[in-house]
């Protein structure tokens, strides 16, 4: 009976050890919960640099991404081309060298304000439209559309083709919004209008694009600001 009493006390001795085994050496490694690694590896995927380029709209637009920026983690570098076009960065040999140069994650683009007025832009455009699609590569993008002119029934023709040029969930028509402009006849918006315009982009991104970033949660106050790259090109300059 004794000895029947020490077999079975080492045969649930064994037991336990198998079932928790000792740790020597090393302590042993716990494994992360499946939740806490995906979400660390969203947070490395995310989008880290914009490039903001464009025309004269680009400047404020990028002024108050940059804001967004500060307070969710990613950087905005920008470049101005006042009263450029399509025509004009499409047709430009060094794009595809200045996108490379500053290596971003996504490219935010404004332009065709200046072009709003064609109403057979495919004849004309497609192959500068491309050569900026081209340049972007795999990169993320998001091409905003340019605004309505005020008291001039223009737009329409070019809106809807950008759009399907570009394609789903990467442009932004901006045609219909209501924003203020700084004047009756003036098609650039307020300040105010501004923060209007691109707080309804921000809005607008996560359920409509790819484009993932950490978070985009709005600043606490009206705020915008240049991030540590702001290029200016006046009309007659080259990029």
């Amino acid at each position: 009976m004794v000895k029947f009493r020490y077999y079975l006390f080492g045969i649930l001795t064994v037991l336990l050890m198998l079932l928790n085994p000792v740790e020597t050496g090393a302590s042993r490694v716990i494994p992360e919960p499946m939740s806490v690694r995906d979400h660390t590896a969203e947070q490395a995927k995310s989008i880290r640099k914009v490039l903001f380029i464009g025309d004269s709209m680009t400047g404020w637009m990028a002024e108050r991404l940059n804001a967004y920026g500060a307070a969710n983690g990613f950087e905005v570098a920008t470049i101005v081309w006042d009263g450029s076009t399509i025509r004009k960065w499409g047709g430009n040999q060094r794009l595809k060298q200045i996108i490379a140069g500053h290596n971003p994650d996504a490219v935010f683009i404004s332009l065709g304000l200046n072009e709003l007025y064609m109403t057979n832009p495919q004849a004309t455009l497609n192959t500068q439209i491309n050569n900026i699609l081209s340049a972007v590569g795999n990169r993320g993008l998001l091409w905003i559309g340019p605004p309505s002119w005020p008291g001039k029934q223009i737009g329409r023709k070019m809106d809807a083709w950008l759009a399907d040029r570009v394609g789903e969930g990467r442009y932004f028509s901006s045609l219909n919004l209501k924003i203020p402009r700084q004047s009756r006849t003036n098609p650039h918006p307020t300040r105010a209008g501004i923060i209007t315009w691109m707080d309804e982009v921000i809005e607008w991104i996560p359920h409509n694009t790819d484009l993932k970033f950490r978070s985009l949660n709005k600043p606490a106050d009206r705020s915008m600001s240049r991030g540590k790259t702001y290029i200016y090109k006046r009309m007659r300059e080259t990029l």
